[in-house]
């Protein structure tokens, strides 16, 4: 299953905000079992620096970034997707260039905090809280961090 995961999510798992830092741990778990390919927009790293900055140290926030590119597929933005989403004329140009992004990798679900922001994609955006509803309601698998002793 294809993730892509909306700027929000990715800022909830670089802070490690509870309870949505919780959550999106959990995808990470999800990943290294390898039910999961995680995908983010290049795009999304710009204002994940930015919204971070405000709360930690430039440094910080590298050490995330190159951590991340361990189980995190980047998908670039081009100058065609910048065009299409023009077309689109959406409210949110953010959501529709993530959503561009969510389409080219071929994606199963746009994870993000903002449903709202994609009432007009293709793909189906799902809170992360929801999305692992789902998962163990339908595949009857559950992802917890497990504590050892």
């Amino acid at each position: 299953m294809r993730i892509l995961l909306d700027t929000n999510a990715i800022i909830d798992l670089f802070a490690r905000r509870a309870p949505q830092g919780e959550v999106a741990q959990k995808l990470l778990i999800m990943e290294q079992f390898g039910d999961v390919e995680l995908w983010a927009s290049a795009k999304s790293f710009t204002d994940i620096f930015y919204v971070l900055s405000r709360e930690f140290d430039a440094e910080h926030i590298y050490a995330a970034f190159d951590e991340s590119f361990k189980y995190l597929n980047l998908c670039s933005v081009d100058g065609s997707d910048v065009k299409r989403a023009s077309d689109q004329r959406w409210g949110g140009f953010e959501d529709c260039l993530v959503e561009q992004c969510a389409q080219k990798v071929k994606a199963d679900y746009i994870l993000t905090r903002d449903k709202t922001g994609f009432v007009n994609s293709t793909i189906t955006a799902i809170d992360p809280a929801e999305f692992f509803a789902q998962v163990e309601r339908e595949l009857g698998l559950s992802y917890a961090e497990i504590g050892l002793c």
